[in-house]
């Protein structure tokens, strides 16, 4: 994420108040399930405001230059991660497959949900087997993992799944709101990849974190009668 400790812990409080709503407002557990999104991001985005704030504690020129802080603070770089890389590729397809009532909407949906399956476990494997460094420079946050050379030809497919799981599932979705989840992550995706490829990880997390109080709109619309 770029930015500072406070636009984390404000995003933060400003999700959790809506997840608390959208969950409150949701009728059944697969609402309830869909629901809990801005209030996992607010939890997410918490842990990555008090790595912004260990971070401050070795930081003597602002984050001018590169610095590594992983060593010294792992426990919130490693609940950013879970969350980022480990939870989402499989939670967003899951939730949007069990609110799915389109029997053939609902198997297509199978496949951004394994795909999910597959990236999460994955990444789960490279997070508990190869290092991770966290690097602050001019105001960002840049996760770097030491992985074999190898692997660099298989980063691609990766990338792939992910996106997969998280931004084609909304669009498959019978829920016309839904695809608009859709298109705002799709647009914050691109966004991130172009203007901030070094640190796409806590970007995209972050925009995708402040967009998904969409889910509360999204919602509110499950209580609408169908001729609305």
């Amino acid at each position: 994420m770029c930015f500072s400790s406070n636009a984390s812990f404000g995003a933060s409080a400003v999700l959790a108040v809506v997840g608390v709503v959208a969950i409150a407002k949701a009728k059944n557990t697969p609402g309830r399930l869909f629901a809990a999104i801005p209030i996992i991001f607010s939890i997410q985005q918490f842990a990555e405001g008090m790595l912004w704030l260990s971070m401050k504690e070795h930081d003597i020129g602002g984050m001018g230059g590169m610095s590594n802080f992983s060593t010294n603070h792992p426990f919130f770089r490693d609940v950013f991660l879970v969350f980022a890389l480990v939870l989402w590729p499989f939670y967003v397809p899951f939730t949007v497959w069990l609110l799915e009532n389109n029997k053939k909407r609902k198997r297509i949906l199978s496949v951004p949900l394994a795909a999910g399956i597959a990236v999460s476990l994955c990444l789960l494997y490279v997070l508990l087997t190869f290092p991770v460094q966290v690097m602050g420079e001019k105001h960002h946050i840049h996760f770097e993992f030491d992985l074999p050379v190898e692997t660099s030809n298989v980063k691609w497919l990766i990338s792939l799944l992910y996106f997969m799981s998280t931004i084609a599932a909304p669009f498959i979705s019978s829920n016309k709101r839904m695809k608009w989840l859709g298109l705002a992550f799709l647009l914050s995706y691109t966004i991130a990849v172009i203007f901030y490829s070094g640190f796409f990880v806590s970007v995209w997390c972050y925009f995708a974190a402040l967009l998904s109080v969409l889910v509360l709109w999204i919602v509110m619309g499950f209580n609408k009668p169908l001729h609305h």
